[in-house]
């Protein structure tokens, strides 16, 4: 049986993953040359702060992780470096920002916005896949007991609170969907 709350964070890395898609479309046309509206490039910052960095790695580093690293040597030393990979990713997130706020006022930070979004599609790629063959092991080792999971899945509702509730997930949902919609997104 797989584990309720492992099974949650492999979900959620398939909604980075469409994050990540739009991230590395939006870098690609910024490169090529093509005009992508800032606000459409804003929208991808807040749902990356949000959805990728307060919910999903959230719900990781409050919960997840430091219910498993317990568990055994081994599960420690790699949450160790997803955690830094967190905060790798916060980084280029915030480099991007930075730069995306120079645009605005009238400095051409187009180039620099293009790299920083490349270089977070690339660590979510690495990163999630990672994660993944991690959670992967901690299911088939059937390392977390019922009561354990039980409890994640009550400190991910806290998670999801902590940024504004469902209703915010949920809008940050229906973001992902407008940008993939956009005709930049083609």
């Amino acid at each position: 049986m797989a584990v309720d709350s492992t099974r949650q964070l492999k979900q959620d890395h398939v909604t980075v993953r469409r994050i990540r898609d739009i991230a590395q479309k939006c870098s690609d046309k910024l490169y090529a040359g093509q005009d992508i509206p800032l606000e459409d490039i804003k929208i991808v910052a807040v749902v990356m702060e949000e959805f990728i960095d307060a919910f999903h790695h959230g719900k990781e580093e409050k919960a997840y992780f430091p219910e498993t690293a317990d568990k055994d040597e081994y599960f420690s030393e790699e949450i160790r470096k997803f955690l830094i990979e967190h905060e790798f990713g916060r980084r280029v997130a915030n480099m991007m920002k930075r730069n995306l706020l120079e645009w605005q006022t009238g400095i051409d930070a187009r180039e620099p916005v293009a790299r920083f979004l490349k270089t977070y599609a690339i660590f979510i790629t690495d990163h999630t896949d990672k994660e993944d063959k991690f959670f992967d092991m901690l299911e088939e080792m059937k390392s977390l007991t019922a009561e354990e999971d039980r409890e994640l899945l009550r400190h991910f509702e806290t998670c999801g609170k902590d940024i504004g509730g469902s209703a915010r997930i949920e809008e940050l949902l229906r973001l992902i969907e407008y940008l993939e919609e956009r005709n930049w997104m083609r």
